[in-house]
């Protein structure tokens, strides 16, 4: 029954997203895409399809598998939570420290559902048992830097998207091989990479949507709680690693920088300042047009989740 759910998940996306792109373009609701000669306006908060597409697939999964309900509906509400936040600051234009702080919280229903659990594999290093530190440090951290890294790295068509679909693809995989929650968790990372899938169509370079603040928090808020609730924290990590340069290049701005680039009269993205992102890095690496820079970062982060795979189902046996 696993396809319906993911099914479910793609068709609700596809469809939903049109209708934002239509309500968008009504109300207004758009931003310049900056990457194009021609700067044209494009509707955003397609973040709110990939929402809605995520949940009506996780309802159906709930439906099929009720036993499970506790890691299902943890996963949910704490990814809820944070598309809540993004919503806001794509309205409100939040302060930094909000958005950066406010993730902490949202953690609870995972914090919640994994008492019981302290214990993590550490590759090389073996099982460590972190105790109450576990719940009121490692959870929180994990979601909060989840959920604001991936924001953190957007700007070009189609992505974060992309990026998305590279990392749920993995996380399916390492949980799909396996039993129990573990599994479930794997479940639920197909339904977001079914969203994912779903939303590319629109996404993708030319952009017809931008997937907005609440389409980023809540897919890099997703991918954590999949990680964490799954007990994928190896996999989770190595997957991130692309965001913890991402956050470095971005700390160096005190995190006033840009991902997107400055546009050629041929359509290619240059950038002559300080790098702010990697993807300047690779604007700095040859003369790319947009749809190019994002398929090298694609490959990069495919690389990762290689690795990811490897370690998370080789080196670490769940």
């Amino acid at each position: 029954m696993l396809p319906i759910c993911a099914l479910i998940a793609f068709i609700i996306t596809f469809l939903t997203t049109r209708w934002v792109i239509h309500i968008a373009k009504e109300r207004k609701i758009v931003g310049k895409d900056v990457n194009k000669p021609n700067k044209p306006e494009v509707p955003s908060l397609g973040g709110i399809a990939i929402v809605a597409g995520f949940v009506s697939g996780t309802f159906v999964l709930l439906i099929q598998d009720p036993n499970y309900e506790r890691i299902i509906s943890s996963i949910l509400l704490s990814s809820l939570l944070i598309a809540f936040l993004g919503l806001m600051d794509d309205f409100l234009n939040l302060r930094q420290s909000i958005r950066a702080f406010t993730p902490i919280f949202a953690a609870v229903p995972l914090a919640v559902f994994s008492v019981g659990h302290s214990a993590i594999s550490i590759p090389f290093l073996g099982v460590v048992n972190l105790g109450i530190f576990y719940y009121v440090i490692v959870i929180p951290a994990a979601l909060t830097i989840s959920s604001n890294a991936f924001n953190m790295l957007e700007g070009l068509n189609g992505l974060g998207t992309g990026m998305g679909i590279i990392m749920s693809a993995s996380l399916a995989y390492i949980g799909l091989t396996r039993s129990g929650n573990i599994f479930v968790a794997g479940e639920m990372a197909l339904i977001l990479l079914a969203s994912l899938l779903a939303f590319l169509y629109y996404n993708k370079y030319p952009a017809k949507v931008f997937i907005g603040n609440i389409g980023t928090y809540f897919v890099g808020s997703v991918i954590g709680s999949i990680g964490i609730a799954g007990y994928m924290y190896t996999a989770l990590a190595v997957l991130y690693l692309p965001y913890v340069a991402e956050f470095i290049l971005k700390a160096r701005t005190r995190f006033k920088g840009v991902s997107f680039g400055k546009v050629n009269e041929d359509g290619t993205l240059y950038w002559n300042d300080m790098p702010n992102s990697l993807t300047h890095v690779v604007m700095k690496m040859g003369r790319f047009k947009e749809y190019q820079v994002v398929a090298i970062l694609w490959i990069i982060e495919g690389i990762f989740a290689i690795l990811a795979i490897y370690l998370q189902t080789t080196v670490i046996v769940i």
